[in-house]
Formats: C-alpha cells, structure tokens, sequence
C-alpha cells in the first residue's frame, strides 16, 4: 500500500473512487448522447446535475484536506488529483452545454468517436485510482489512457479536416468546430488525470 496510508486516511481513496465514478456516469451519458441518431437534451440535463455532484465531492476533498494532519500522499498531488478529475467533468458538462446553446440536434460526424474514447479513458481512470491504493497496475491503465489519446489525435485531425472540406454553412462548421474541440480538450483532460495518477505511483514506490 501507498506510504503512510492509515485506515483514517483511507477515506481519500473513497472520495477518489467516488469522483471518477460520477464522471463515469457523466461520460457513458454523453456517449449514448453522441451515438443517438438525434441529439437529446434530456440526457444534457442529467450530465449538468452529475456535474454538480462532482463539484461537491471536489470540495468535501478539499475540505477534509485542509482539516487533515496525516494524508496518505502528498497534499498537492491530492489537490492536483482532485481538480484534474473535476476539470474532466467540466469539459463533458461544457460540451452538453454547448449543444444546448447552440441548438444542435443533428449529428456531429465523429463526436461518437471521441466521446466513445473519452468513456473508455475515465473507465481505465476508475480501475487505476482503485490499483493505486493498493500499489499495483496503476501504470498500465494510465498507458491505456495515454494509447487512447492517440487514437483520438488521429480520429480529432481527420474530423476537422473533412469537416472543412465538405461543410458549406459557415454557422454550422463553427458549431461543429466547437464540439470537436472540446471533446479533445476533454481526451487530453484525462490524460493528464493519467499523469498526476503517475506522479503520484512513482513518487509513493
């Protein structure tokens, strides 16, 4: 187990486990959403109230830390974990968000893809922050997770260029544009999750 872990402390990894489960949900929504035939803002009203959860919880961390004497690593890499799981939850919220404001209900071409990716990465996010309680495979998922950014470079270039290519309606390129965008800052996102999981891994070995 991780250095200096007391039974007291452990309650951090709940939280954790808590936080990356909650964005889960978030995820797998906006990939139902993304794969639909017909966008849905249903589904976006669900994503912004899980959104609100994982603020919560993002503060019930940070409150516990600031009334904490023993951490079971160190303060700023639980603050970093924290804020980088939460900003993940901010770019599906603002993706949703997006769709709403600009009313778009037809399909994205792609963002099934990368909202596809984007829930495969925070899965793989889940089984590493359990593993890195325990000191085991927390390496190998954050690999997937950086693997699964690849692909997404690959799938977000091509996506932009033919969006260029073949969209006429200016309006609506500058629309898609930005849903593109975001759902790759939402990819990169969790890679940086992946990192902080790493330093964390590394530094407690």
């Amino acid at each position: 187990m991780l250095k200096f872990l007391t039974p007291k402390e452990d309650k951090y990894f709940e939280y954790f486990n808590d936080m990356i489960a909650n964005v889960n949900e978030m995820a797998q929504l906006s990939k139902t959403l993304f794969m639909s035939s017909q966008y849905e803002f249903e589904t976006a009203a669900k994503i912004k109230s899980l959104e609100k959860r994982c603020d919560e919880m993002a503060m019930k961390i940070i409150k516990k830390l600031d009334k904490s004497f023993i951490t079971p690593f160190d303060r700023e890499d639980i603050l970093q974990l924290t804020k980088r799981i939460e900003n993940v939850s901010d770019v599906i919220n603002d993706v949703v968000t997006r769709l709403e404001i600009y009313n778009v209900t037809e399909i994205v071409e792609s963002a099934d893809k990368l909202s596809e990716i984007i829930a495969l990465q925070v899965k793989e996010l889940g089984i590493a922050i359990k593993d890195l309680k325990e000191r085991t495979k927390s390496l190998n998922e954050s690999k997937i997770v950086r693997d699964l950014e690849e692909q997404a470079d690959v799938v977000y270039r091509e996506a932009i260029r033919k969006l260029f290519l073949t969209e006429k309606d200016p309006i609506k390129l500058i629309k898609h544009k930005e849903i593109l965008d975001l759902l790759e800052h939402g990819v990169d996102k969790c890679q940086l999750v992946a990192n902080t999981i790493i330093t964390i891994f590394v530094k407690n070995s």
